[in-house]
């Protein structure tokens, strides 16, 4: 019997969220505002990542000898989702 997936397990939520840790606090001067700026640059470099994600895969469509037409589609797909983020 096969374990369904769930929502939470997939995206590893409790992992996620157990991911900041505050240090003002250690250092006698505890800032409410520390929490918010974690989150905010954890945010950031997970869009980095998926910025990376998508021009990579389309660096490597695009550094072949030749390109397959089929492929332009999808770079401009990836390309157009890099410029969202």
């Amino acid at each position: 019997m096969t374990k369904k997936l769930n929502y939470g397990d997939y995206l590893e939520i409790p992992r996620v969220i157990s991911s900041q840790h505050p240090i003002s606090a250690e250092h006698g001067k505890p800032a409410h505002i520390e929490m918010l700026y974690i989150v905010v640059h954890q945010v950031y470099e997970l869009w980095f990542k998926a910025i990376l994600h998508e021009l990579g895969s389309v660096i490597t469509m695009f550094e072949r000898d030749f390109v397959n037409e089929r492929n332009i589609g999808i770079a401009v797909t990836r390309l157009r989702r890099v410029e969202e983020i």
